[in-house]
């Protein structure tokens, strides 16, 4: 596995359940030679494991999912090789933390309205340091007993069409391809064939949308070969990865895609021309 790399997983600090020093040691047990962790609108993680790095790890890139929308369509873009430390990214990125706790508080009281009682301090801890999210929210309602089980959770209340949803305030498409250009990164399309929403690549390439992502843990073969023939159609660049959360609801394995390094430097060689053009 020394030629196959890892470009998307998550932490406890978006809407993962493994910290990120247990990430990393998974990371290592994995043995990819490069992994990004891509948390939603967050780079907490990325920057706590890039400060327990050691010589001979797997090597680091850059990366997070940024969520856009379409209508009422989520769709979710993977940034890459940017620079991490980019004043509009993290400005962007902290407006985001601040607008996610006032949907979670938003959240808690339809919940309340629904005769739910989740005290908002059981989801900032199931929270911990991360990104509030509608999974710290499904944690917050089992260990408040409020319901039984996580899944129920999102089933009977808080899914996209449940009476307590509040959707997210996001960026569009563009601004989230704009602002991963503007950082001297790369943008890519996650889980394509999730919502269908392959449907969207005419308009995301026209916003300037670099690749779309081949592996991904749901992609049957047959799926892999489809976003390998939009890759061509579109003339856009293969990325993937396993996608882990570490949730039982989500049965992907860190480096179980045969994703090749060659992805991860046709990945840089864009990013050089990005910012070589500004």
């Amino acid at each position: 596995m020394a030629d196959t790399i890892d470009l998307h997983m998550h932490t406890t600090c978006s809407d993962g359940k493994k910290t990120p020093s247990e990430l990393l040691a998974m990371v290592r047990r994995s043995g990819v030679a490069a992994f990004a962790v891509t948390d939603h609108d967050t780079l907490d993680g990325f920057r706590e494991i890039r400060d327990l790095l050691e010589p001979g790890d797997p090597e680091l890139v850059p990366g997070i999912e940024l969520s856009a929308k379409i209508g009422d369509r989520d769709v979710h873009l993977l940034a890459y090789l940017f620079d991490p430390d980019h004043p509009g990214l993290n400005l962007q990125l902290e407006e985001f933390r601040k607008k996610r706790e006032r949907r979670g508080r938003m959240i808690v009281e339809r919940l309340e309205e629904l005769g739910l009682s989740v005290p908002f301090e059981e989801v900032e801890k199931a929270a911990g340091e991360g990104v509030i999210g509608r999974p710290h929210i499904a944690e917050a309602m089992v260990a408040s007993g409020a319901i039984h089980t996580y899944e129920e959770a999102f089933r009977k209340y808080i899914s996209n069409s449940g009476p307590a949803y509040v959707p997210k305030s996001k960026m569009t498409p563009g601004e989230a391809i704009n602002l991963t250009h503007e950082a001297g990164g790369v943008a890519v399309l996650a889980h394509p064939f999730i919502d269908d929403m392959y449907e969207q690549l005419p308009m995301l390439v026209r916003h300037g949308l670099d690749g779309i992502e081949i592996y991904h843990y749901s992609h049957k073969s047959s799926d892999v070969d489809r976003a390998r023939e939009l890759a061509r159609r579109y003339d856009l660049l293969p990325s993937g990865g396993s996608d882990f959360h570490g949730r039982e609801s989500r049965n992907s394995i860190i480096g179980s895609s045969p994703v090749p390094m060659a992805f991860l430097d046709d990945l840089k060689t864009r990013a050089l021309q990005i910012r070589g053009a500004q």
